[in-house]
This record gives structure tokens, sequence and C-alpha cells, in this order.
């Protein structure tokens, strides 16, 4: 009896989701979300993104992030280069290398570093965020207006993308043909 009990409820669960398949169906629900709901999936979108599944991949990142918070970029740049060289197929890697490119204004790496997370991952909103920044600070609007729209195309409540995007478009509204 307790046999039959404990295999019907086996059976009536849903099976267990795999993070690539969570990750799926929460980027899917984020297309059509509301402002209020978007809000816990991006946080569970950035926490599936960042789990490398790795310890050492993990203390790597753990000692970049560190070094970028107390401004020892250089530190951090190099904590980030060992994480792409060793997990290369992660796109988290590839951002936080971007981001500190960018910080150090090493524009041509930190596009080249975006480019690669948009390879590995090309639904990272907060890459083509990134991306469109780093577009504007080379003086390419209409480039930047296109990852912005990227951006808003995956998450379509994306505040920064949103703000960013109204703000080309105005600068474009105004140039003279």
């Amino acid at each position: 009896m307790m046999k039959t009990l404990i295999l019907a409820l086996l059976v009536q669960t849903a099976p267990m989701q795999t993070p690539a398949e969570r990750l799926d169906e929460r980027l899917a629900a984020l297309a059509t979300a509301s402002a209020e709901e978007a809000t816990p999936l991006v946080d569970e979108i950035t926490a599936l993104w960042a789990d490398s599944g790795s310890d050492t991949i993990s203390l790597l990142m753990d000692r970049g992030e560190a070094a970028a918070l107390g401004g020892d970029l250089e530190l951090a740049a190099r904590m980030f280069d060992h994480v792409t060289e060793i997990e290369p197929d992660w796109s988290e890697g590839w951002l936080r290398s971007a981001q500190v490119a960018a910080s150090r204004e090493d524009w041509a790496y930190a596009l080249e570093a975006l480019n690669e997370a948009l390879t590995v991952e090309p639904r990272r909103f907060d890459a083509y965020l990134l991306l469109g920044r780093t577009l504007e600070r080379a003086e390419r609007p209409d480039s930047a207006l296109e990852a912005y729209d990227e951006a808003l195309a995956i998450y379509p409540q994306f505040e920064l993308a949103r703000r960013a995007a109204s703000r080309i478009r105005a600068q474009m509204a105004g140039r003279p043909l």
C-alpha cells in the first residue's frame, strides 16, 4: 500500500528541470512579463547565468569581483581572463571581462569579449546593454540603438535599455539630414 502511494506521488510530480530548461522557461516568461513580474525573473535568470557549476571558476570569479570592487582592474582582468581560458563557453566570464575592459577604456577588447558573450548566449540582455553603452562611447549611435533594441526584444521592461534607446532616438531626431 505505502509502495503504491509513493509510486503514485512520483508519477504525479513533474520531472526536475535542468538549469538550461529553467533558463529557457524564464527567458520566455520575461518576454511578456509586466515590470512587476520581470524583477524576480531577472533575478533568477542572472543567477542561472552566474552559476558556473565549477568551484575553480567560482573562486576565480569571486577574486575578480573582489579585485574590481577594490579598484584593482588589472587583477580583475587577469582573473576573468583565466575564467574565459578555462571555460570559453560560459557567457558570464566573457561579460565580466567586457565590463572590466570597458572600465579600463579598452574598447576593442570590450567589444571582442561582448561578441564572445553574445555568441555563447545570444539572449544576454545585460550584454546588449553594455554593448550599447560601449558603442555610444565609440560614437556609433545607430549601432548602439540596435544593441539597446536587442536587449528590449528579450526583456521589454528593461528600463536602462529603454531610457538609453529613447535618449539616442531623441538625439537622432534632432540631427540635421
